[in-house]
């Protein structure tokens, strides 16, 4: 015969249980709050100093980017990809032999900074500045004495006066150049157990797309820490100085704009213009008293008629056209 419980011993059992799951639960409770704390890698950079140096290192992708663009004539594409905490050994062993660094000082600062390149995009930008189509190497290889000199002049030196622009927002902060190195062993700026700031650049080119490593001690930024917030870079943002506006407006008139007159256009079949003979004669759809179309870049922005200045062919303009939000042959 089975036993029968009473209705005592069930509130027990009951009782018991309910005992039982409250313990879990606050062990549980009590793990969530708990978190592990690496002392080998501590936690140097809150959101709020990582949030700031995205804001800087963003303003730097614009400017460079835009400056380099027109030395190279070739549009270059560079933005904020991560924003990483390591040790400077872990830096140091990630980069590959050779690589193309340079270590800019800040005496604001008393304290380096490493830029890193790989030599594909080194390479790259050296064909450009020097007239080539900017090819990557067909072997990898480190680059020459001639090779660095010129990316030491005409990228890196630039380099560290946008990103001391750029870090205006944050205070007076000065960057030179120091020196060059190709071998990542050689980096002597902090010690391996060091934590640092990585911050990556994603590089496109031609179609060529690679990394731009910025890595920055803490000890470097270590001064600088209560100024390098989100809200202390907000405040601190300032109007333009008159004078760089006024340098910038001369710079935009200087720059060189082709302007056509369209005198008219025509449609012909192939046959007609593989028969087309020295005397032909291909009528316009236009006709001698119409304004003709003329164009900056490929946007119709005046009309005029035709004429002689001189011994110069010349077009007095008409009117003025209407903006265009795209090109005429888009």
């Amino acid at each position: 015969m089975e036993d029968v419980l009473s209705q005592q011993e069930i509130d027990q059992l009951i009782k018991s249980s309910l005992n039982s799951f409250d313990e879990d639960t606050e062990e549980e409770e009590a793990k969530d709050q708990n978190s592990l704390y690496d002392f080998r890698k501590p936690n140097k950079f809150s959101k709020d100093h990582t949030r700031a140096l995205q804001r800087v290192h963003e303003q730097f992708c614009r400017t460079y980017s835009g400056f380099i663009s027109a030395k190279l004539r070739s549009r270059l594409e560079l933005r904020v990809q991560s924003i990483d905490q390591l040790t400077f050994g872990e830096f140091v062993r990630s980069l590959p032999n050779p690589s193309v660094i340079a270590v800019l000082h800040s005496p604001t600062l008393d304290g380096d900074l490493v830029v890193q390149l790989t030599p594909d995009i080194a390479f790259i930008l050296h064909d450009r500045l020097c007239g080539g189509p900017g090819r990557p190497m067909t072997r990898a290889r480190s680059l020459s004495e001639i090779e660095l000199a010129v990316l030491k002049r005409q990228i890196f030196e630039v380099l560290s006066k946008l990103l001391q622009d750029a870090w205006k927002e944050v205070g007076d902060i000065d960057f030179t150049l120091a020196r060059m190195e190709n071998n990542p062993q050689f980096l002597q700026i902090a010690v391996d157990r060091d934590v640092v700031v990585l911050v990556t650049l994603s590089f496109e080119i031609n179609k060529v797309q690679d990394m731009f490593n910025i890595c920055i001690p803490y000890h470097t930024l270590e001064p600088i820490m209560k100024k390098l917030t989100q809200h202390r870079l907000f405040d601190s943002l300032r109007q333009p100085e008159p004078e760089k506006l006024v340098l910038l407006r001369d710079k935009v008139r200087q720059a060189v704009l082709p302007i056509e007159v369209e005198l008219g256009e025509a449609t012909v079949t192939v046959e007609d213009l593989l028969n087309l003979e020295i005397g032909d004669v291909i009528p316009l759809e236009c006709n001698r008293q119409e304004n003709l179309a003329i164009k900056i870049g490929k946007l119709t922005k005046f009309k005029g008629t035709p004429g002689k200045l001189g011994k110069k062919l010349g077009v007095v303009i008409t009117s003025i056209c209407e903006p265009q939000g795209v090109a005429d042959d888009e």
